[in-house]
């Protein structure tokens, strides 16, 4: 795909992302809100600026942004989730992002109650923040949810506290979740009974964890804990690897030769791969097979901008395929990380 017509496909998704009448600024328009931001795109900006704005003035008295109501969901391992601070805390990277930007107090105050809300969240005995109120376990998409908020929080505020907090709890997420044989993350873990209520290798709770581990890298990268986060990024995006199919794709369940080709699976690790590259997380033999993913799934985009072939929530397996916000922000986020590699 030539750079002009892969610049063509990129505006149709910016487009379609930030025209759609989603309901709530839930925690699936959180990456699309920080993809938006990636680009130099004033009207996406302003949008972003409203879900934002919006987010703040319907946070609970509790500090959870965007009331963050209990959900149903006819498909997947848990019928009920009932939200703990941990899942709205994805909208304040998005939050500090716009901060750094407009310097609103409005959206620095709205984060910090989130944070503050997120500390106090109800944790497991090892100090993993639970999932869901229905605990104690810990899912790995929080990895992605947690870690890049706290640690962004840490810098804007000064306080290191929020920035240590960021490492413990990608590495209890990663020591709970992750299959110690295979290098890949299951979804979720419960604490009582010790179990995984689902345990297939699930290819975007890998895709979580890789981005939010060299996000989390690429915030801090002096801290104590980084080295061992850098050392499970490595060994998750290589099993990945080792498990991507012809096209570039990634399996909806990794090592299962029968599932479907997903999306934001193979959108998550293209960026997480290549922003290892850049972050000395692992080795320039990673560029060719991140490329290979990002336009796989760039070939498939809808005249419309509708990034395709996602698994919507909550994932796993027996969910149907369509197009998520996440879906969106990932590919705008993976693009804007290999501008230069694009020719764009």
């Amino acid at each position: 795909m030539q750079a002009k017509e892969l610049r063509d496909v990129i505006d149709r998704v910016i487009n379609y992302t930030m025209t759609r009448q989603v309901e709530r600024t839930t925690w699936e328009k959180a990456s699309a809100m920080s993809g938006m931001l990636a680009w130099d795109n004033e009207k996406a900006h302003a949008v972003t600026k409203r879900w934002l704005e919006r987010a703040v003035a319907t946070q609970t008295s509790e500090g959870n942004l965007n009331y963050s109501d209990r959900e149903e969901y006819p498909h997947g391992h848990s019928k009920v989730l009932t939200p703990t601070a941990s899942l709205s805390s994805s909208l304040g990277f998005p939050m500090l992002l716009m901060y750094e930007r407009k310097k609103d107090k409005i959206l620095l105050e709205g984060a910090k109650r989130q944070v503050e809300a997120l500390m106090k969240a109800p944790r497991t005995s090892g100090g993993g923040v639970w999932g869901r109120q229905e605990g104690p376990e810990l899912w790995i998409d929080y990895i992605y949810m947690i870690c890049p908020f706290l640690a962004k929080f840490g810098i804007v505020s000064g306080d290191k506290k929020y920035i240590d907090e960021a490492y413990v709890q990608f590495l209890v997420h990663a020591k709970h979740c992750v299959d110690a044989d295979s290098n890949l993350g299951r979804h979720c873990w419960c604490e009582k009974p010790n179990h995984f209520p689902q345990s297939m290798l699930w290819a975007r709770g890998n895709g979580w964890l890789v981005a939010g581990g060299v996000d989390l890298v690429d915030l801090a990268p002096d801290h104590a804990s980084a080295k061992a986060t850098k050392e499970q990024v490595a060994r998750t995006l290589k099993a990945m690897r080792d498990l991507q199919d012809a096209s570039g794709y990634m399996r909806h369940i990794l090592d299962d030769p029968n599932s479907k080709l997903e999306a934001s699976a193979t959108l998550m690790y293209a960026y997480a791969a290549i922003r290892a590259v850049d972050l000395g997380i692992v080795g320039k033999d990673f560029e060719e097979s991140a490329k290979r993913a990002f336009l796989g799934v760039a070939g498939v985009v809808g005249e419309d901008g509708a990034v395709m072939g996602v698994a919507v929530p909550p994932g796993g397996p027996g969910v149907q395929f369509g197009w998520t916000m996440f879906g969106q922000g990932f590919f705008l986020l993976t693009a804007a990380a290999m501008k230069s590699r694009l020719g764009l």
